[in-house]
């Protein structure tokens, strides 16, 4: 009997996901995507065939050093910081559009938008 107890509560916590204050959580049910987003406390699921993925809603900076070519021509070394946060309701969209790995199209897409800028610049403009 103690061994039927012990196995219920293994069972109990491998069934469970903490959302923490900061994050949102989504319920993956044989690798589709629930469309509710599941706010911060406790989540109850089968972990036989769900699973839960976190994604943080605070605000992130991703740091860029950058060679970016000037209107003449030369290349101005830049620092660039990108400041960017995941809104709740359109966490599951991302994830199912873009996966798990959405900050390497951001910042593929800030590098050209970037680029785009700095060559309708002069050099000597840029500087700070």
């Amino acid at each position: 009997m103690k061994g039927k107890g012990l196995i219920l509560v293994i069972v109990l916590l491998q069934s469970c996901a903490v959302i923490r204050p900061g994050q949102v959580g989504i319920k993956q049910r044989l690798g589709k995507l629930s469309d509710k987003v599941v706010k911060e406390g406790t989540v109850l699921y089968n972990p036989i065939t769900s699973k839960v993925v976190k994604e943080s809603t605070q605000t992130q900076n991703i740091k860029l050093l950058l060679s970016l070519p000037s209107k003449e021509g030369l290349s101005v070394n830049s620092e660039i910081s990108i400041l960017y946060r995941l809104e709740e309701d359109k966490v599951a969209s991302i994830l199912e559009n873009l996966g798990k790995n959405y900050e390497s199209i951001v910042t593929s897409v800030f590098r050209s938008a970037a680029s785009d800028v700095c060559a309708q610049f002069f050099a000597k403009d840029m500087h700070s």
